[in-house]
């Protein structure tokens, strides 16, 4: 506990003044720390030789040792000298100094006060509590800080039952209106009850004790500077963690899916605190989670009323703009978010916003902003994507290598990086991107766009894998099917290239294609005759000119020569349009 001294003379005699600093209220994130006591006010000071603003410390030490080797039983001069010690951190000797004080004077409740002051620097806080609890008895001016002196002391002596008592009974003495050393004693005990872990008490009591602090706040603020008035602080402090507290306890509903319950306490955070501008646009964000876009709306209407110059504001306002499709208008509510705060999260939004518009130049020139040194993978995709949507394919790759680099988990960014390296034809380099992304998200189209750079690469082992897990996820992918086929072929497994054809015309129905390359694996496999009924098969759907020639190879095979002459002679007059 940190004590403040000051030495404060005539109807009260010179006293300790304490300044209990942590006294705030809440949990940790939450605390807002109270003002600091004083007894100054109202006060009528005497001069007296010793408080000569010209004379050092030492030198009123010697002037006051000189009074009290003439006077010992001078009480006043006792105690003006143990604040002075105490000045000094001499607690020990200060703490002599106020015994000899009461010896003399045993009645003066400040005398007590202060030696229990000194206690506590001592860390006596069973002798404290005695002296405070004499200052309470023989106080006859009404300093009523003796519940909460008397409530620290009890909690630093680990009396921590009854300090919670000595709180309770001082906050029911101050009545329902509270005032100043009642909001003190409210933190106080507020501090306890964090400091022991009792959630539920602490929330009951900033639940009862919110409104009293709001009514004082609400009264003082008529005035040219309510924060100097002696209670305004510990009002806002309770109010503050009240606030704090509610919308911690907003955040969990949103989390548990309970927008509801979470828009209710916003709205009544919000109804304590309207200074506080993270109100309304937390407000914002759940009524858009609700697609209560009209409530949201009023309550953005609302923050730029309030709040116009806070970045969220702005950002709510955006938020709304995008949730009624107002891309334009979201876009100059960000732009204006951003010229308050320079956030990352706003220009990623704007660069968006303008890709959504189809403002490509200009969303890369937002997303390009942020791509210094460090800058955040999410933000260097962003800006890749815009290079994407301007077909600047080979400028997004190096983008695409930092971010799949920085963010080995980020499947968009494998993804991303492969499709540009398939577009540009970089078909090897493709594989590993797609590798990536389909452990990432196994997906049958991604498992076909990794077979098909595979094939083009004559990576065929890869491609036949590829197909085959495209056809595990999607047993009807007849595209998968049919380049399974034709990558059966390429590896000269024609064994299994005519089976697959026929699962392909099973899947599909009758195709010349399937059986025009089913008729070619027959006859890379020299079963010549069934080669020609695949080759009848496709003509039913098609005549062509290779399926005329390769028709005449198989005669050839055959040994049928005027066969294989009249189906040459039929591929040349096909090809002539005869």
């Amino acid at each position: 506990m940190d004590i403040r001294i000051s030495s404060i003379t005539g109807k009260f005699g010179i006293v300790l003044v304490l300044a209990a600093a942590g006294m705030g209220a809440g949990f940790a994130s939450a605390q807002e720390a109270t003002a600091p006591d004083s007894v100054d006010s109202g006060v009528i000071k005497f001069t007296y030789p010793e408080d000569d603003p010209h004379l050092t410390v030492d030198e009123k030490i010697s002037m006051l040792n000189e009074k009290l080797n003439g006077n010992p039983a001078d009480a006043k001069s006792w105690n003006d000298l143990g604040v002075l010690y105490a000045g000094q951190e001499k607690y020990d000797v200060a703490r002599d100094a106020f015994i000899r004080a009461i010896q003399v004077d045993a009645r003066n409740g400040d005398f007590h006060r202060n030696l229990g002051l000194a206690f506590s620097k001592l860390g006596n806080h069973e002798m404290a509590v005695a002296e405070f609890g004499a200052y309470r008895k023989n106080d006859e001016f009404g300093g009523r800080d003796y519940w909460r002196l008397i409530g620290g002391a009890q909690r630093q002596a680990g009396m921590i039952d009854d300090a919670r008592i000595t709180y309770t009974e001082g906050i029911e003495a101050m009545g329902p209106d509270l005032g100043p050393e009642g909001f003190r004693l409210v933190l106080a005990l507020n501090q306890l009850e964090v400091e022991k872990g009792t959630e539920q008490a602490v929330r009951t009591l900033l639940e009862k004790y919110s409104k009293p602090a709001v009514d004082f706040i609400r009264a003082t603020e008529a005035s040219d500077n309510p924060e100097a008035t002696e209670g305004y602080l510990e009002a806002r402090s309770i109010v503050h963690n009240r606030v704090q507290q509610m919308v911690e306890d907003g955040k969990l509903m949103e989390q548990s899916g309970l927008e509801d319950e979470a828009a209710k306490l916003y709205q009544a955070a919000f109804e304590l605190a309207p200074e506080r501008a993270d109100l309304l646009p937390r407000l914002v964000d759940v009524y858009i989670k609700q697609d209560k876009v009209l409530e949201a709306g009023v309550a953005a209407r609302l923050a730029r009323a309030n709040h116009p110059e806070k970045v969220g504001t702005w950002i709510a306002t955006g938020k709304v703009h995008e949730k009624n499709n107002k891309l334009a208008e979201a876009v100059e509510a960000y732009e204006r978010a951003y010229e308050i705060e320079k956030i990352d999260d706003v220009r990623v939004a704007i660069g968006n916003l303008h890709m959504r518009l189809g403002n490509d130049k200009e969303a890369s020139k937002w997303l390009k902003k942020g791509l210094g040194d460090g800058a955040k993978p999410e933000v260097v995709y962003n800006y890749a994507v815009s290079l994407m949507r301007e077909k600047k394919y080979h400028a997004a790759i190096p983008s695409l290598r930092t971010v799949t680099r920085d963010l080995p988990d980020m499947f968009q960014g494998w993804l991303a990086l492969a499709q540009c390296l398939q577009t540009t034809k970089q078909y090897s380099l493709a594989i590993e991107p797609y590798e990536k992304a389909l452990e990432l998200k196994p997906d049958a189209k991604l498992a076909f766009h990794l077979g098909s750079v595979s094939k083009k690469s004559k990576q065929y082992d890869k491609a036949i894998a590829a197909y085959q897990t495209a056809l595990e996820m999607d047993p009807t992918y007849v595209k998968a099917r049919y380049n399974l086929s034709l990558t059966y072929m390429n590896a000269k497994q024609y064994e299994n290239a005519v089976e697959s054809f026929d699962q392909m015309i099973e899947l599909d129905g009758d195709s010349y294609k399937a059986y025009y390359s089913q008729g070619l694996s027959y006859y890379y496999l020299g079963r010549y005759d069934e080669a020609l009924e695949a080759f009848d098969m496709a003509m039913e759907s098609k005549e062509t000119v290779n399926l005329f020639n390769n028709i005449g190879l198989v005669y050839d095979k055959l040994g049928d020569k005027k066969q294989t002459a009249e189906w040459y002679k039929k591929a040349q007059a096909l090809k002539e349009g005869k």
